[in-house]
């Protein structure tokens, strides 16, 4: 079956994926070879395309620690985003949906990206297959479970009416997000203004960032999104903050990554990681890229 459904991709990337001479993957060794794959420069790949897909591939073998099993979700979708970037082969970039789309909860990143992908041109080789897959996702999406936030707060110790506030902040902090223009600047830019105001007033209580210490893996990375949506001035003031987190384990890298990214792309015109699609911001040059690395302490 798993075979079929390549072959069928491969049908409507309008190629024969099977008659390529460059590096090939099978699906069951597809990891090994990603963490083993060197990307060659193709001439209708811009250096600046390139060396945003080399790092996002040298990310993942990072994040992955170079094992197999290590990769997720995430990872699969990178490959798949640094494969379209260096107009991989046809067979390679079917593979790579391939393994994205079977991957484990594959749905939810299916319709949280609906409208990205939609808009964005580089998805076009793989368009069809997406939206027949984010069609069937729509319908076969199973009823969310119901959360008990007051469970949740005893089996792990925690503040339940500040947890119920993360909660409500969570909510309003993606439910216009997605939506058209319009309704994000009519909606959504209030809502982020209140919030942000919020956790200000939090900060100011906690004298730290609100995370799982405070309020659970579940709710960790609630404040790092408030402060990636706001502005310039937010986001310098708390960057250390959310630094400090990192060191403290009370949230992961890649938020700090993203943050980091977000920050300096608005600031000075360039990303450190690549995590900012879509806004423009071009790639550090490798020594800038070193210097903020050692600053963040994400090596």
């Amino acid at each position: 079956m798993k075979h079929t459904l390549l072959y069928i991709i491969c049908i409507n990337l309008g190629s024969n994926c099977f008659g390529q001479t460059e590096m090939s993957f099978g699906f069951d060794t597809f990891e090994q070879g990603i963490l083993a794959y060197k990307p060659v420069q193709k001439k209708n790949v811009s250096k600046e395309e390139y060396d945003y897909a080399a790092m996002i591939l040298a990310e993942t073998r990072k994040a992955v620690e170079q094992k197999p099993e290590n990769f997720n979700l995430a990872d699969y979708f990178n490959v798949l985003s640094a494969f379209l970037t260096l107009n991989e082969s046809p067979e390679n970039i079917a593979l790579a949906y391939q393994k994205f789309a079977s991957a484990q909860g594959s749905c939810e990143y299916f319709i949280a990206f609906e409208n990205k992908i939609k808009n964005n041109p580089k998805y076009d080789l793989i368009r069809q297959n997406y939206n027949k897959q984010l069609q069937a996702c729509k319908k076969g999406i199973p009823a969310k479970t119901t959360f008990d936030l007051a469970e949740y707060c005893k089996r792990k110790n925690l503040d339940k009416n500040l947890v119920k506030l993360m909660d409500k902040i969570k909510q309003e902090d993606e439910i216009y997000r997605e939506q058209n223009w319009d309704q994000y600047q009519l909606k959504q830019k209030a809502i982020d203004q209140k919030n942000q105001q919020l956790i200000d007033s939090l900060f100011q209580v906690y004298g730290s960032y609100l995370g799982r210490s405070l309020v659970g893996k579940k709710y960790e990375n609630v404040m790092w999104s408030v402060i990636q949506h706001s502005n310039v001035m937010m986001m310098e003031m708390y960057l250390p903050v959310v630094h400090k987190a990192y060191l403290d384990n009370e949230i992961e890298a890649g938020p700090l990554k993203m943050l980091i990214d977000r920050y300096y792309g608005l600031e000075y015109g360039y990303q450190i990681f690549g995590s900012q699609q879509g806004f423009g911001f071009r790639l550090a040059d490798e020594q800038t890229r070193k210097a903020l690395i050692n600053k963040y302490e994400l090596e």
